[in-house]
Parts: C-alpha cells; structure tokens; sequence
C-alpha cells in the first residue's frame, strides 16, 4: 500500500515538473501509474489533497535529518559554504519541479501556494538543525532570525539562478561561498576567535575600534 502510495506522489512529482499544477489531472496521474481514477481517488480525495501530497513526499525526501552525518571539518565559513552548496545542489536536481512550482505559485495557485509555504518553513526548520549539528562553536548562528535569513537568501539565489542552466554550477558554488563569508562574519567560529560573544544565540558584529580622545592644542 505504501508503495503505491509512494509510486503516485513520484508519477505526480513527474507530471508537475512538466506540466505544472494545471497540467496534472487526476486522469493523467492515474494513467502513468496504470491505474484507473477510481482507484486514484481511493488513495486521495481531490486533485488538490494529491498535490499536496506530492509536494510533502519530496520535502520529506529533500530535507533529510543531516546531510553530514559524520560531520565537517574546517572553519565556520568552509562549512556553511559546504552546507549551502549541497542544497543548492539538492534543489537544482530538480529545477523542472521547482521552476513550474515557482510559476504556479507566483500565478496565485492555492494549490502550490500554501505547500511551498509549508515547505519555505520546513527548511527553516531542517537549516536551524544543520546548523546546531554541524557548527555548535558559533551558537550565534543557531539565532532564529539568523537562521531565517539564511532561508531567505538561499531561496533568494534559487530564483535567481534557476532560469539559467549555463554556467549554474560554477556560480551557484560562488554564490554558497558569498553568503557563507557573509554570515560567518556575523558569527565567528568562537574557538578561534576570543573576541567573540559569551552569550549564545546572540547575533555577533565586528567591533568598531573606539577613536582616541582629541587633545585641544
């Protein structure tokens, strides 16, 4: 059962990256996997508790518990830069889907529109964990707000790089390594920096240097 389950939401995932939410019927899902619509409607109610559906399946599959189970080495920077380069990486994999899912969305679908919202706040949710795992010496990175603006810039650079395929790779893994410095700077690696503030999840900013008093001549 879950099998077939799991075999509809991928023809589904399949028929959205091509055709978009509009161009996937119940008929035409039924119809790629050998089934007929009655029995498609036996596993879901409506075209929009399939899509739905469809959508929770690869937010399952695209926010796993870790990337890097084993972990990473190197500094803050190295490894948010890994860590944005994956999910790059990750969703690039499936530009089609994205690019039709953006399009339905910005079109005002209620279809897509609520789930790629679900899904914007699951990967806010997987990061912050990333993040806690991978780089616990700069707690000033686990911050919620922080972590929400790293949501937003990686989603900020998907939109702007999905459209063009040419020379993606190369810029996208520019683009990690960019925002990594950005936010490393935010949040220095505490071990190696005794600057750095004592009190975690407080956002840190480089100290401007205090100018020396003025003497009168």
């Amino acid at each position: 059962m879950a099998d077939q389950r799991d075999r509809i939401l991928e023809a589904t995932l399949g028929l959205m990256a091509r055709g978009g939410a509009h161009g996937t019927s119940m008929r035409a899902v039924a119809s790629a996997c050998g089934l007929n619509v009655a029995t498609l409607y036996h596993y879901f109610p409506s075209k929009r508790d399939l899509l739905r559906a469809a959508i929770e399946h690869r937010r399952a599959v695209d926010f796993a518990p870790s990337p890097f189970p084993e972990g990473l080495a190197g500094s803050v920077e190295d490894k948010l830069a890994a860590l944005l380069d994956h999910v790059f990486v990750g969703m690039t994999a499936d530009e089609d889907l994205w690019r039709a899912l953006l399009a339905d969305a910005i079109h005002g679908d209620d279809d897509v529109f609520q789930p790629l919202l679900e899904t914007a706040n699951a990967f806010e949710h997987a990061l912050a964990e990333w993040l806690v795992g991978l780089c616990p010496e700069a707690p000033a990175l686990h911050d919620a707000a922080l972590v929400r603006a790293i949501r937003n810039a990686v989603i900020g650079v998907l939109v702007e790089h999905l459209p063009q395929s040419e020379g993606r790779r190369v810029a996208l893994e520019g683009r990690a390594r960019e925002l990594a410095h950005v936010f490393a700077r935010v949040a220095p690696d505490k071990a190696g920096d005794p600057s750095a503030d004592t009190h975690p999840g407080r956002s840190v900013l480089p100290r401007s240097p205090v100018p020396a008093p003025v003497e009168e001549p």
